[in-house]
């Protein structure tokens, strides 16, 4: 099954390259590269996985699990087609029915604009693009491989979406040295921002009605000079949950506030956040009349980095969320994750962690799990 399925994405994928170099032949230049060659570049990233530990199953009793796992499978094409204007092409796993299948994850246009007034780096994505939340915190904890980031842990939305997003850096980049030995990624000297309008039903579902989600992020460098890794950070969303429009009464509400205080350096980084919210993007964190709920919950992140290039880390993290914030009988939930990776090169990294899931409501039982993870990138 698995096999069947990683032939489908490399097909998939030589047919978009074949595609490319038709494409590419228009802009070819006679220097002895072939033209689909040329800024042409494919990659992957996997998260090989084995886990021990117990789950609520729906009677709201524990299972015990022992097995190896498939957490990612990413396929990535990217192909510059003039020197403004570049595709992306990425393929992921998904396990459906017991047999691992892949989806597209992004698959879009970029055109990169130059520079005005305050805004460098500018770029606009068209097509299932990256949202403006995930992949900037991603790129700061660093550590996606143990689990999905807080917002995503408790389902208030995903990292990609069908619509169209502009992502600017404020005022040029930091020095080389800090983008070598920090973070090289959204590395704006004063900020980065990130601003779109999407579909709203995700990757992961079709669209179920015809509105559109506005979602915007604005981070802010208040002291580049004295402390280039200190950031702050806001997101804020507005649309409707993707459910089919009801006969009668509305859409549910689907709004979010996410506020984020960040400090990276070549020896620690350090995240806190506060959320807070009504709905979610599945449309499921309604109530019985079909309203959405009010949700809040705040996550704190940690790690300290030892070793040349960040070789060894320790981390930990701790996440609450309740899903209700009016009433005082639902569940809410915490998590307290903690862990040891070792980089054995830019390559591959092992990640080992323990995470304890714990319930509000006393008839729940505490759900555990231990994780080895190897995360291979090429």
């Amino acid at each position: 099954m698995i096999y069947q399925s990683m032939k489908r994405a490399l097909m998939g994928a030589l047919m978009f390259v074949l595609s490319l170099g038709i494409v590419g032949a228009i802009y070819a230049k006679d220097d002895g590269v072939p033209a689909a060659l040329k800024d042409l570049s494919i990659g992957g990233v996997m998260y090989l996985s084995y886990q021990n530990g117990q789950q609520l199953n729906p009677s709201d009793q524990l299972d015990s699990y022992n097995a190896f796992t498939l957490k990612r499978g990413y396929l990535d094409v990217k192909k510059g087609l003039t020197s403004n204007f570049m595709v992306r092409y990425t393929t992921d796993i998904t396990r459906s029915n017991g047999s691992w299948n892949t989806r597209i994850k992004y698959l879009y246009g970029k055109y990169s604009l130059p520079q005005f007034l305050f805004f460098t780096q500018s770029g606009v994505e068209f097509g299932q693009v990256h949202v403006p939340w995930h992949d900037f915190e991603e790129s700061i904890n660093g550590f996606r491989m143990q689990d999905p980031m807080f917002l995503e842990r408790f389902g208030v939305f995903n990292s990609a979406d069908d619509g169209l997003t502009f992502g600017a850096n404020f005022g040029g980049e930091l020095s080389r040295e800090y983008q070598a030995n920090v973070n090289k990624h959204y590395a704006g000297r004063y900020g980065s921002m990130q601003v779109g309008v999407y579909n709203g039903g995700g990757y992961h579902a079709a669209e179920m009605n015809e509105n559109k989600v506005v979602e915007a992020r604005v981070t802010v460098r208040p002291i580049p000079e004295i402390v280039p890794g200190l950031q702050l950070t806001a997101l804020d969303i507005y649309g409707k949950g993707n459910v089919a429009t009801p006969p009668a009464g509305d859409l549910p509400d689907w709004t979010a506030f996410d506020g984020m205080v960040s400090y990276q350096s070549a020896l620690l980084t350090l995240t806190g956040q506060y959320y807070t919210g009504s709905g979610n993007q599945s449309g499921s964190a309604i109530d019985g009349n079909g309203n959405a709920l009010d949700q809040t919950g705040y996550s704190a992140f940690g790690a300290v980095h030892l070793g040349n290039s960040h070789q060894y880390s320790f981390i930990a993290r701790y996440d609450m969320f309740d899903s209700n914030a009016n009433s005082s009988t639902n569940d809410e939930v915490s998590l307290l994750i903690g862990g040891v990776a070792w980089q054995m090169n830019h390559s591959a990294t092992w990640l080992l962690d323990y995470q304890r899931k714990d319930h509000s409501l006393n008839r729940l039982s505490a759900e555990d799990r231990v994780q080895v993870t190897l995360q291979t990138k090429f």
